[in-house]
């Protein structure tokens, strides 16, 4: 009895390591890639070009797909594909984040304003905002980080090197619970408070109210991603803005670079779904070898839909991109729509991830197109008016230049005439201003 007892102790033992050796043989990275590439040749839209490699002999799912995205020549028209760790893109759609909650950018006078604050992250938390010009953090001007900085860098071989404080070393970013003192310049006023970096949920809606513009109740709302939590949040806005009677709405996408299709969907109804009820507003067209996946959704009045809404304003950049586009196509062929401030990034096209092990691959596996069949805008959608990002001013304040713009082409139905398009001077692509990581300050997250 004893030796069956150990017989099938042994049995058991050697069936769980080899159970144990298979899994982790299928999650290797060689057999990941493997996987991942056949996905690619069943899929992916432009399955047709993707070139004979072998998988394995990438070191990454990563550099694997940037080896084979799609190109014309020399030219990368596959801009969008990428891999990432599972968790990290679960976190995402969850809205979870990590950090200070909060972003910057540098002036023409090199001054660094606050340009974006997730509502009840620990940057809002502390009373961070946009619009105010940072001038110190722990205790450190930003004048001498920058002087730091440059120190650092050009004797950083010396012998006798001390490294000064700079923006790398003035707070560690990794270092959960670390306290970041701030002082900011907010109205003229100096203002001085604690940043504590920690988990939180990033909000999709990072501001929205009812302006009474020329007489006309105005709905403004900036809406920063298309994620899960979005249904919720787009909701309450639009009841707030039915309660209202808003008449027209502005829009601000200018930070949003996509999402989830099914959120683009919700907008477009919430906006106008007394003019789209029943049309096949946005329209998925997979590749030839799965066209039974083809999908249209259809307009419908929602509970919060407004009603008679027969101008928008959209507020865009080139870090507007992909469900944001994918919503200003949608709403063309119903209502008189104006872009405000720049180029669009040019995203006509769409994704569906997949999974392998702890990595998730999110290629490119349809295009779409609005209720007229339209959806060919990889060159971006061109602004009708331009105008300047504002970063001295908040969101929803109508001293801001692009919400400025937006109304006054609302009120006037044309530009004003410092909004010449030609003339103005295209800023920064998406691809120099968008780090794929959101780890303390002065990152701002976008998905594809």
């Amino acid at each position: 009895m004893k030796k069956t007892s150990f017989f099938l102790f042994l049995v058991s033992f050697f069936l769980l390591v080899s159970c144990e050796n298979h899994i982790a043989s299928e999650c290797s990275q060689a057999s990941v890639n493997r996987q991942a590439f056949a996905y690619l040749k069943e899929w992916y839209l432009w399955y047709e070009y993707l070139p004979a490699i072998n998988p394995a002999d990438y070191e990454s799912l990563d550099k694997m797909i940037a080896a084979v995205k799609y190109r014309e020549g020399d030219k990368l028209i596959d801009r969008f594909s990428y891999a990432v760790k599972k968790e990290e893109h679960d976190n995402y759609y969850a809205g979870k984040r990590y950090g200070m909650g909060m972003s910057t950018q540098r002036d023409e006078n090199n001054d660094i304003f606050i340009t974006m604050v997730y509502p009840g992250s620990p940057a809002g938390e502390a009373g961070l905002k946009r619009g105010q010009k940072l001038l110190a953090m722990n205790g450190v001007t930003v004048e001498e980080l920058d002087e730091n900085g440059t120190y650092n860098k050009e004797h950083r071989n010396d012998e006798d090197f001390e490294e000064k404080t700079d923006w790398n070393n003035v707070y560690n970013a990794e270092n959960k619970g670390e306290a970041v003192q701030f002082k900011v310049l907010d109205e003229g006023e100096e203002l001085e408070t604690t940043v504590v970096l920690d988990d939180y949920i990033g909000k999709s809606v990072l501001a929205y109210k009812v302006l009474d513009h020329d007489g006309v109740k105005t709905g403004y709302i900036h809406f920063k991603s298309f994620i899960n939590s979005s249904e919720d949040e787009l909701n309450e806005v639009f009841a707030h803005f039915k309660e209202e009677n808003v008449e027209q709405l502005v829009l601000d996408l200018r930070y949003n670079g996509g999402g989830l299709v099914k959120i683009a969907h919700q907008l477009v109804n919430l906006i106008v779904g007394d003019k789209v009820k029943g049309d096949e507003i946005i329209k998925l067209i997979y590749n030839n070898k799965h066209s039974e996946q083809n999908y249209s959704y259809k307009g419908e009045v929602l509970k919060n839909s407004l009603s008679g809404i027969s101008k928008v304003a959209v507020i865009v950049s080139s870090g507007t991109a992909s469900a944001s586009e994918m919503v200003i196509n949608s709403l063309t062929p119903y209502v008189e729509v104006v872009l405000v401030g720049e180029t669009t990034y040019g995203k006509p096209v769409g994704m569906n991830s997949r999974d392998f092990c702890d990595q998730t691959i999110v290629p490119i596996t349809f295009k779409y197109a609005n209720s007229l069949d339209y959806g060919d805008f990889f060159l971006g959608m061109e602004a009708d008016c331009a105008a300047d990002d504002d970063i001295k001013h908040d969101f929803g304040d109508e001293r801001e230049a692009e919400l400025a713009v937006s109304l006054y082409y609302l009120s006037n139905g044309k530009c004003p005439s410092n909004a010449d398009v030609k003339s103005f001077a295209k800023r920064k692509t998406i691809e120099e201003r968008i780090p794929l990581q959101l780890k303390g300050m002065g990152k701002i997250d976008y998905t594809f």
